[in-house]
């Protein structure tokens, strides 16, 4: 049971009834973020915004998204973006490798580089060596790797914002 009130429509503040979808649905997320609608009025478009296609590609950014979810143990990250990842275009197979049920050997250099690099922004930023920001940028631009920091961060914002309020995952 979530841990904050899940609006429902007729319920929600009248400036936040345009994020309910026409049958009056809205998923949990959104459903707990309306009970805030100032908070929401700049947090939806600045999320949007991070996580659309830019200077980094959908399939790149579902990755470090599902990473840090697996990594924070977020239940409904993980149920919302796995099924988001598999529309943008990865595997079955690298939805697997980046989620722990299999080894990571069946992705590809720039995707291992990647995993790696979450793994260290989420456990140990501070820690972070050199060497493997070194490696990423033989992968990804500067502007890249900012993007590639925000998709993170702004997951794991989300990551302890659902666990912390027990946030239920969408159906």
């Amino acid at each position: 049971m979530s841990r904050v009130r899940l609006l429902e429509r007729d319920e929600a503040p009248l400036l936040t009834r345009r994020l309910y979808r026409d049958d009056g649905s809205a998923s949990p997320l959104t459903r707990s973020l309306v009970n805030a609608p100032d908070v929401l009025e700049t947090f939806m478009p600045f999320l949007a915004q991070i996580y659309a296609p830019g200077a980094v590609d959908l399939a790149t950014k579902e990755l470090v998204i599902v990473r840090v979810s697996r990594l924070n143990r977020c239940r409904y990250c993980l149920a919302a973006h796995r099924p988001a990842a598999l529309e943008a275009g990865i595997t079955s197979e690298e939805l697997a490798a980046v989620c722990d049920e299999t080894p990571l050997g069946g992705l590809t250099e720039r995707e291992r580089t990647l995993v790696e690099w979450v793994d260290a922004f989420v456990s140990d930023p501070g820690g972070m060596a050199d060497e493997l920001v070194a490696c990423l940028l033989d992968h990804f631009r500067d502007d890249q790797l900012i993007e590639l920091a925000l998709v993170a961060g702004v997951t794991q914002l989300l990551n302890h914002y659902c666990t912390a309020f027990a946030i239920p995952p969408p159906a």
